[in-house]
C-alpha cells in the first residue's frame, strides 16, 4: 500500500501535467537516447561498415545509416506511439498541412531573412570545413544531390520529434509552455557543432516551435530547416572550389 505521504509526493510531481504529457516526455527522451547511441554514422562504421564491399557511395553508407535512423527513431516510431497508445490522429501530431498560406509564406520570409546570415557564416573556416558533414558528398555532382536528398531525408525525423510529436503532444496541458521544453533537448543535441550554430539553435528552437504551432504542423519547420541545411552545404563547397 502507498502511504498517504508518498501519495502526496507523487501529486506534487504530477500536479500540472497529464497522463498524456507524461507519456510524450519519457517516450521523447528515450527515443533520443536510443538514436544518439544506436542511430549515429560512428556506430554503423563500427558495427556494419565492415560487411559492405567496395562503391563509390561506400563513403556515404554510414550519413544514409545515420539519416535513415533518425527517420525511423524520431519519425516513424514516435508517430507509431502516438497513434496507438495515445489515440492522436495525424493532425493532432502536426502532420497535417495545416494553415499552408501562412506556412510558405513564413517560410519564404524567414528563409530571405536567414539567408544574408548563411552567407556571412560562410566565410568562418570552422563552417566551411565542417560541412558538408561527409566529405564524399564533394565527389561528384551525383553524390551531393544523393547525399542532400537522404539529408532532407533525415530532417523529417528531426523536427517530428520536437516540433511535432513533443510540441503537439505537450501543448494541451503546457500551451504555448510546450515550446520551451521541446527547444531544450533540440539545443543540446548541437552540441559538437560551432558553438555559434549551438547558441543560435536555443533562438530558432523557440522561432520554430512557434512556427509550428501557428501553422498548426511540423512540416514548415522541416522545409526551412531543410532550406538552410543544403544551402549550407552549398555554400561551403562554394567557398572551397572559388576561395
Amino acid at each position: 500500500m502507498i502511504g498517504e505521504k508518498t501519495r502526496q509526493v507523487l501529486k506534487q510531481w504530477t500536479t500540472g501535467l497529464s497522463g498524456q504529457s507524461v507519456f510524450v516526455l519519457v517516450v521523447s527522451t528515450v527515443l533520443i537516447i536510443l538514436f544518439h547511441e544506436n542511430g549515429s554514422s560512428s556506430f554503423f562504421r563500427v558495427h556494419f561498415m565492415k560487411y559492405f564491399g567496395p562503391s563509390s557511395y561506400r563513403g556515404l553508407y554510414p550519413a544514409f545509416y545515420w539519416y535513415l535512423s533518425c527517420f525511423v527513431i524520431l519519425g516513424l516510431i514516435p508517430f507509431f506511439l502516438g497513434r496507438v497508445c495515445l489515440g492522436m490522429g495525424a493532425r493532432d501530431m502536426g502532420v497535417g498541412f495545416g494553415d499552408w498560406r501562412f506556412g510558405l509564406k513564413a517560410v519564404v520570409f524567414l528563409f530571405l531573412i536567414f539567408l544574408p546570415i548563411l552567407v556571412g557564416v560562410s566565410f568562418m573556416p570552422s563552417f566551411h570545413a565542417k560541412y558538408p558533414l561527409f566529405a564524399e558528398a564533394r565527389l561528384s555532382p551525383e553524390h551531393f544531390i544523393i547525399y542532400q536528398l537522404a539529408y532532407v531525408v533525415y530532417f523529417i525525423g528531426w523536427e517530428f520529434i520536437f516540433r511535432g510529436f513533443m510540441l503537439f503532444g505537450l501543448r494541451p496541458k503546457l500551451g504555448y509552455h510546450a515550446v520551451f521544453i521541446q527547444m531544450i533537448p533540440f539545443a543540446l543535441l548541437h552540441f559538437g557543432k560551432p558553438q555559434i550554430e549551438t547558441l543560435a539553435a536555443v533562438f530558432a528552437g523557440v522561432l520554430l516551435g512557434y512556427l509550428a504551432l501557428r501553422a498548426r504542423s511540423f512540416w514548415y519547420g522541416w522545409l526551412l530547416h531543410a532550406l538552410v541545411a543544403v544551402s549550407n552545404d552549398l555554400l561551403a563547397i562554394m567557398h572551397k572550389s572559388w576561395f
